[in-house]
């Protein structure tokens, strides 16, 4: 399969509180790795020039090779501030896709085409649902910039936006609590 064309970039959220989960869920082991490692493998696999992890001040994430660390020192306020904080330090990209670091299941050829897409587009959820991980051009930079609290990208008008099937609903396996990791209450984010 072609490679994604020079100056595509992978914004990957992990910043989140984990509260529903009881603690650092992203460390947590998932198939044997820690949850967070499925997204980043699932990315580097895609072909992404340019990766980004956008981190909480107080993370304990350690270091990966070829990532570049984002600190959101905002992470408290929300989801919006991680995705301000993630595409300001990649707005000389061509192209940003966004996904979210509890989604192990997310995969490399799926990211391949939110990032071969034009305009802004996000994952179809069941129902028709628009959802993470999502796609978007320089054009709208600047709007994600301004997200604050929990508000996420769905929340902005953005223009030519549109929904990308994944292969299977399966994939888009968002993990918020501990029954979660263990196969016994998984769910699509919505």
């Amino acid at each position: 399969m072609p490679g994604l064309e020079p100056g595509i970039a992978l914004v990957l959220l992990a910043a989140g509180r984990s509260e529903r989960f009881g603690g650092e869920k992203l460390l947590a082991s998932y198939r044997g790795r820690p949850l967070w490692e499925w997204s980043a493998i699932a990315a580097e696999a895609a072909g992404f020039e340019g990766l980004y992890l956008v981190l909480g001040a107080h993370s304990t994430i350690p270091h990966r090779p070829g990532w570049n660390r984002v600190v959101n020192p905002d992470s408290a306020q929300g989801m919006g501030t991680s995705i301000a904080a993630g595409v300001s330090a990649a707005a000389a990209s061509s192209r940003i896709v966004i996904a979210l670091a509890d989604m192990p299941l997310v995969t490399p050829s799926h990211l391949r085409k939110l990032a071969r897409a034009n305009g802004t587009v996000f994952t179809r959820y069941h129902e028709g649902a628009a959802g993470a991980p999502a796609g978007f051009s320089p054009q709208v930079y600047e709007d994600l910039r301004s997200l604050r609290g929990d508000a996420g990208a769905r929340s902005l008008a953005l223009p030519d936006t549109g929904l990308i099937d994944p292969p299977a609903d399966r994939l888009l396996l968002d993990v918020d609590t501990r029954q979660d990791i263990s196969g016994q209450a998984a769910k699509p984010r919505p």
